[in-house]
């Protein structure tokens, strides 16, 4: 064989030899160029998993933002129609106490007034208890049920000035003509004095409340006085009712409501659940907002 063909035959040699250490080279390549973009590809999920839980927390975070001030807002809103209630249940019981001289008719809306504030006190306790806290609720309540004790003995007070108003001007004589008046006149003054006579005594004397009632019983003086005093009362003239005659002896042997020691301390124990409501709302609503 000469040269040039041993030359070929080296070269194929060289050339097939050549050929694994090319499909090793390759398939490192290859491997590498799959970690690399299986790495990439592991790298870019976590990237987008942190993207998307990053998401979800700004989400979360803005809804728990929004719905602490939608909170804030109702539990504002609760506070406020509450106290206005409280309000206007003060304004009507006031109301009623300087118009005791009003004609029945205006009395009768006014006392309507009266319980509808009570029953809307009452309907804006409820949204308060709902919207908590329960603490605060608690201190609602507590101006509810003094607000409707201090408020009814206003409404009981108005009734009895009304009923003496009544029996005053049926004592002067000018509300029936001729005999018939002089009559139903003389009948209410008996009445009337009979009412002071026992207003003084109960005064004078060592009654702690209503002497009909007292463990101890009433003395002599006192006995004879509430024998004249029933007596004069069932004489009166129909015109002034059974209830505004109960009403005038309650007046009397007991005092008017505003004036007695309990109707102080519920007021002062009502002011007192005002203040501590406040105060407690003003927290409640500067603190920040809750979910």
């Amino acid at each position: 064989m000469d040269l040039q063909g041993v030359g070929a035959l080296a070269a194929a040699g060289v050339a097939a030899a050549s050929v694994p250490v090319v499909l090793v080279v390759g398939r490192w390549q290859l491997r590498a160029t799959l970690h690399a973009a299986e790495a990439a590809q592991r790298a870019g999920n976590e990237q987008a998993q942190a993207t998307y839980r990053a998401a979800l927390d700004a989400v979360s975070a803005q809804a728990a933002a929004s719905h602490g001030h939608w909170r804030h807002g109702t539990q504002r809103d609760a506070y406020a129609g509450f106290l206005l209630a409280d309000h206007q249940a003060r304004e009507a019981a006031d109301q009623l106490i300087t118009e005791v001289d009003a004609d029945r008719s205006t009395l009768a809306t006014l006392m309507a007034e009266v319980n509808r504030t009570k029953t809307a006190l009452r309907a804006a306790y409820v949204v308060v208890d709902l919207e908590g806290p329960s603490d605060l609720a608690f201190t609602a309540d507590s101006i509810v049920t003094h607000a409707f004790l201090v408020v009814e003995a206003r409404q009981r007070e108005a009734v009895m000035e009304r009923a003496w108003q009544q029996l005053a001007e049926m004592s002067e004589g000018n509300w029936l003509p001729g005999s018939v008046a002089d009559a139903s006149r003389d009948r209410a003054r008996a009445f009337l004095e009979c009412l002071v006579r026992v207003q003084v005594a109960i005064y004078n004397g060592s009654y702690e409340g209503d002497p009909r009632v007292e463990p101890g019983g009433m003395d002599d003086e006192m006995a004879e006085l509430t024998r004249e005093a029933y007596a004069a009362m069932s004489q009166v003239d129909q015109s002034l009712s059974h209830r505004d005659r109960a009403v005038l002896l309650d007046m009397h042997y007991r005092g008017r409501p505003t004036q007695r020691s309990d109707y102080g301390e519920w007021t002062a124990e009502l002011e007192r659940a005002r203040n501590e409501f406040v105060r407690a709302a003003r927290n409640e609503l500067s603190g920040p907002p809750t979910s």
